[in-house]
């Protein structure tokens, strides 16, 4: 077994949870897919987020869809994007990792896992990123935003606001 080969059985069974025998399934149905494909091409495209279990199957993401999901993601139908508090600040054009874990149960009809991994691949691309970079992509109550939606200034403390009202008052 070659580096790359077991770089992806790696990562097949700690990203998506697959076993040995789902591993090998799923591995020589890409590979049909891809004759001329690689270990380390499907390493690659795996690290890259370029290929992600959808509906149980390793499923090529070519940028297409990844704009079609970015528009319906921002679209009216999409997931919920607004100011939001975490702790004492206020982080601006942002979205709850589960609700967007939610939102591609519903519109994508995956699973949870399947879902988390969209959020990822969507990281890898720098399509979206944690507000402060400090996470992966979750189902829990992390912010995360759009690179587009990105503006100067990512928080607004409520204490610096506090003292900025109170000077403004004292003046």
């Amino acid at each position: 077994m070659d580096k790359n080969q077991q770089k992806v059985l790696g990562i097949l069974m700690m990203r998506f949870g697959l076993n040995p025998g789902q591993i090998l399934s799923q591995t020589s149905y890409w590979f049909q897919n891809h004759p001329a494909a690689s270990w380390s091409t499907l390493n690659h495209l795996l690290l890259s987020g370029e290929v992600i279990l959808k509906n149980g199957i390793l499923h090529d993401i070519t940028p297409t869809e990844i704009k079609i999901l970015t528009n319906q993601m921002r679209g009216p139908n999409g997931i919920e994007i607004k100011n939001r508090w975490y702790g004492f600040k206020l982080y601006p054009n942002c979205f709850a990792g589960n609700e967007a874990v939610d939102w591609f149960i519903k519109t994508q009809q995956v699973t949870t896992e399947e879902a988390i991994q969209m959020g990822e691949m969507l990281i890898a691309r720098q399509i979206i990123h944690h507000v402060n970079d400090k996470y992966n992509f979750k189902d829990r109550y992390l912010l995360y935003r759009f690179y587009l939606d990105e503006i100067q200034n990512t928080a607004i403390s409520c204490t610096s606001t506090s003292e900025n009202i109170q000077s403004s008052i004292i003046s």
